[in-house]
């Protein structure tokens, strides 16, 4: 398969909410399509890593630790012994395991060509697909080969990545990101938790509701700016009743893995902080710097973001951005509705409306294409 070219309509970069969408409507409407992925797992961070998971994650802690039902007759449900993260994961992998086979039939049966491995752009209508990156990583045995796709038009729906600023000593001692939080070895008694945004509120919530002692830290002194400023105020006094406690208009400065496991945050009031864990939520970034832009003359802007105009087409005609890689509000539902708006206007039908379904409701069943 080395050097092949294939032809299609539609390339689709990344396997995500958007990536996902936009094969699946190009694919209804008759047309070509690939879909790469460079991992072996569609689904992205929505399904893989992020809203899945979390959300999962979040009602199994609830369900599990009682918190619902404290206090209910005098009974007490709360956890008194030591668990870890994957007490709560066999729920959450069962949710994974049904999202990515539902999808995958779904690609399967609309004739939508998958192949998993990393892609890089070659010109503005062609990339090269390295099959197999992933798994020749941990396998050098494994099957692999490169593979070129030329695209009529081509979406770019890599997704993004969480930042890790330099005062953070990753791979050192217990300190996570939102893609490895949930590879922690055991719940923490107490969990610092660096950045007030989406991630860190929802992620402070679910370790509070598992009796972890949570503490969150921002250089700002609102918690999700983006709201309106009394739903935000609402938040913290929810948040604050439960127990988790808010360290505003502080910096870390420091952060120092201990000899004795966890983890000292030294602030910039000159205050400290020792915990457990600590989950550094400093926001995200687009995966756009291996994408071989350069070869396009596709920009770029802050974080790597992708700029695009109101039919999320780039600053190159036949290129098109759609979900966490063009930046806010970087959400799994807006990321699949600017899929679709991309698709119909790359497809010169823009303003039209493109049901996911065939009349009956059902798929029919074409041949199945998939390449790994």
């Amino acid at each position: 398969m080395t050097n092949d070219l294939q032809t299609y309509d539609l390339v689709v970069m990344g396997g995500g909410p958007a990536g996902i969408t936009a094969a699946m409507v190009a694919s209804i409407l008759g047309k070509s399509v690939a879909l790469v992925d460079s991992h072996q797992e569609v689904g992205g961070a929505g399904i893989n890593t992020g809203t899945v998971p979390s959300k999962t994650l979040r009602e199994t802690a609830l369900a599990l630790s009682g918190l619902k039902s404290r206090n209910l007759y005098g009974v007490d449900l709360s956890l008194r012994r030591e668990v870890t993260v994957a007490d709560f994961l066999g729920h959450e992998e069962r949710v994974k395991d049904a999202f990515r086979a539902g999808i995958t039939h779904r690609l399967e049966v609309l004739k939508a060509t998958t192949y998993y491995g990393t892609s890089t752009f070659l010109d503005a209508h062609t990339i090269q697909v390295n099959l197999g990156s992933e798994d020749r990583e941990k396998d050098p045995s494994a099957p692999g080969g490169e593979i070129k796709l030329r695209g009529e038009k081509i979406l770019i729906a890599t997704g993004s990545s969480p930042v890790h600023p330099e005062v953070f000593p990753f791979g050192h001692g217990e300190i996570y990101d939102s893609d490895t939080i949930l590879k922690l070895a055991r719940i923490p008694r107490t969990l610092a938790v660096v950045g007030a945004g989406v991630i860190g509120a929802e992620y402070g919530c679910t370790f509070r509701a598992l009796g972890a002692e949570v503490h969150i830290v921002d250089g700002r002194d609102v918690l999700l700016p983006f709201l309106d400023a009394e739903v935000s105020q609402a938040l913290v006094g929810a948040l604050q009743r439960s127990g988790i406690v808010f360290h505003w208009k502080e910096n870390v400065q420091k952060c120092i893995p201990l000899e004795s496991g966890g983890v000292r945050l030294e602030l910039s009031s000159g205050a400290a902080l020792t915990g457990d864990a600590v989950l550094v939520a400093a926001g995200r970034q687009s995966n756009t710097l291996k994408l071989g832009l350069e070869k396009t003359g596709v920009k770029t802007g802050e974080r790597g973001i992708i700029p695009v105009n109101e039919h999320f087409q780039t600053n190159i005609e036949n290129i098109y951005a759609a979900g966490d890689v063009i930046g806010f509000p970087a959400l799994a539902s807006t990321s699949m509705e600017q899929a679709r708006r991309a698709v119909r206007h790359a497809l010169g039908l823009a303003g039209n409306t493109i049901s996911p379904l065939l009349p009956n409701g059902i798929y029919t069943i074409p041949e199945v294409s998939m390449v790994r």
